[in-house]
């Protein structure tokens, strides 16, 4: 699925100006617990979350992630919008919850990360 999709089917804006919109997601993974995501395969995910700092930004970055979604209409601080910027990881942003995000994404086919020992 590309993002340009994810963007219409979750409702987001694209926060990131240059963001290749094509770029393919082939799973997706939520949480606001970073830990969590590390233990997933996100490379060339999508990761949803409602934390709206750099951490997110780093911890997409270490799993391989396409992008980053943050739900709940959060807002990123600057810092969090320029180490986006600065690692090419588009960042999207949503009004709605993470639970229904991640309920859209789901109906349109979108699966989910696995985990990286095959169990969850």
């Amino acid at each position: 699925m590309r993002l340009s999709e994810i963007l219409a089917i979750t409702q987001a804006e694209c926060l990131s100006p240059d963001a290749d919109l094509d770029r393919e997601v082939n799973g997706v993974f939520a949480s606001d617990l970073m830990s969590d995501v590390l233990r997933y395969d996100l490379a060339e995910g999508l990761l949803i979350t409602g934390l709206a700092n750099p951490q997110a930004i780093r911890t997409a970055e270490m799993a391989d992630a396409t992008a980053v979604l943050l739900a709940r209409g959060k807002v990123p601080p600057p810092e969090m919008m320029q180490l986006a910027e600065e690692t090419d990881i588009p960042l999207l942003s949503t009004h709605i919850t993470m639970f229904e995000t991640c309920g859209r994404l789901y109906v349109a086919g979108l699966p989910a990360a696995i985990p990286h020992n095959g169990r969850a």
